[in-house]
């Protein structure tokens, strides 16, 4: 007699081919022992970056502080810009293509003032091709490619700093 309820071994053989392949959830980046009180010093305060930053740090172990002082990490944001380039162009001399770019240079000290991280360059891009009929659609294309563009910048800069703490580690005897 053939039963009319879904099947359980499915969705466990599926479990068990994923775990035996070894694939695991990425964790939050486990950050230098000096960072675990972080003071952000950006420019702009109030922009994406800053804000991402300032929720994704205390995820990863650090509490971010409004000011310096001792024990407290400087992660220091020199540039955060993003820029447009065409990428190529039609025969009725309209792009056709474009490249939204993201770039972000930062460095950590730590409480004294000691660079323990110099300065990082990160450059992120994403291309998308612009369609006169759908002006409409390009701008939230537009706006939700950036939106990714700072998300990765964030998992980008949270995974250099884990590199730090690695490379610290590893140092250790």
């Amino acid at each position: 007699m053939i039963s009319s309820r879904p099947s359980f071994a499915l969705p466990l053989v599926l479990a068990a081919l994923l775990a035996g392949c070894g694939f695991q959830l990425r964790k939050e980046a486990q950050l230098p022992p000096s960072m675990q009180r972080v003071h952000l010093e950006i420019a702009d305060a109030s922009s994406q970056l800053a804000k991402d930053l300032s929720k994704a740090l205390p995820r990863s172990g650090a509490q971010v502080v409004d000011t310096t002082g001792p024990d407290t990490a400087v992660l220091k944001i020199s540039a955060n810009t993003f820029s447009t380039d065409v990428l190529s162009v039609g025969g009725t001399a309209r792009a056709n293509e474009y490249a939204i770019r993201y770039h972000v240079e930062f460095e950590v000290q730590d409480a004294s003032g000691t660079t323990i991280l110099p300065k990082q360059t990160i450059e992120l891009a994403r291309e998308f091709t612009f369609d006169a009929t759908q002006a409409l659609g390009v701008a939230a294309e537009t706006d939700l490619l950036s939106k990714e563009l700072e998300r990765d910048m964030v998992q980008t800069i949270l995974r250099r700093l884990e590199a730090l703490a690695h490379a610290n580690n590893e140092g250790k005897p």
